[in-house]
């Protein structure tokens, strides 16, 4: 049995958008790759009329200088998180005609920094648009591997009326081995991303907690969901409980259930 309960009231960004992991290499989350970092790695831009203009800033913290390359990509997110990557421009909420990434190249010295403009064009009505600009070191072939690090800045342009809405679309407890495992679904039902993060709490019908589990945060693209499976805590005695997952996401934007499930004897 699941019950939900999803409140919005149209609010801003978490601040902790500004230091959530990039992507590093092939897609590990990361905000440094070797000797270099970039912050931040998530850029929300609202909707305007006029140019807009941010700034992500690379540090080089290692003894060598670094020469960068900065390249734009489209992508998509299937509902465990993976990434699918396509040509700049191909996807069809692409930011390409309306995103401009400055400079291509540059070198950044050791102990430096250095900025990275992204320039959004002003629209009257813009539709919601997402992509990755990668800051890359092309590092110079050894042997016949060539080695390469890249970091990865999720840019999202946001309509002019939209907002954000998470809901839980669907949540129940199985066992995996000799672990139960809530897994459940959040769907982003409106034209703004939703960043989530939470815990789950495990209780039985009298309401005694039996433990909480975090929920690192996660994203989830309009349109979209995310599946998450959490392993409660273990060493249940026999009876009935409530594992409860409750997701902040804005900042004033929760949604949570409630699952209940049975340890027999």
């Amino acid at each position: 049995m699941v019950s939900g309960l999803s409140l919005n009231r149209f609010p801003r960004y978490l601040a902790a958008l500004l230091v959530l992991p990039g992507f590093c290499a092939l897609g590990t989350p990361a905000t440094a790759c070797a000797q270099y970092s970039v912050s931040p790695v998530i850029l929300p831009v609202q909707a305007s009329t006029e140019d807009q203009e941010l700034t992500a800033v690379v540090h080089n913290a290692g003894d060598d200088a670094l020469d960068l390359r900065v390249f734009a990509s489209d992508y998509d997110q299937a509902s465990d998180g993976s990434y699918e990557h396509t040509p700049y421009g191909e996807h069809p909420n692409s930011c390409a005609e309306r995103l401009e990434v400055l400079p291509a190249a540059f070198r950044v010295p050791p102990g430096g920094s250095h900025p990275v403009t992204l320039r959004m064009k002003g629209s009257e009505n813009p539709d919601a648009c997402w992509s990755l600009v990668y800051v890359e070191n092309p590092a110079p072939p050894t042997g016949t591997l060539r080695v390469s690090s890249r970091i990865g800045i999720k840019v999202y342009g946001l309509t002019r009326d939209g907002s954000y809405q998470a809901e839980i679309a669907a949540a129940d407890v199985e066992l995996a081995g000799e672990d139960r495992v809530l897994r459940f679904s959040v769907a982003s039902s409106e034209d703004w991303p939703v960043i989530a993060r939470g815990s789950v709490q495990v209780r039985d019908l009298e309401g005694t907690s039996f433990g909480e589990v975090p929920v690192s945060a996660f994203s989830v693209l309009p349109g979209h969901e995310r599946e998450l499976g959490v392993i409660l805590p273990p060493d249940l005695g026999p009876g009935r409980y409530l594992a409860i997952p409750v997701l902040e996401y804005s900042e004033d934007g929760f949604v949570g259930a409630q699952v209940g499930f049975r340890v027999a004897e």
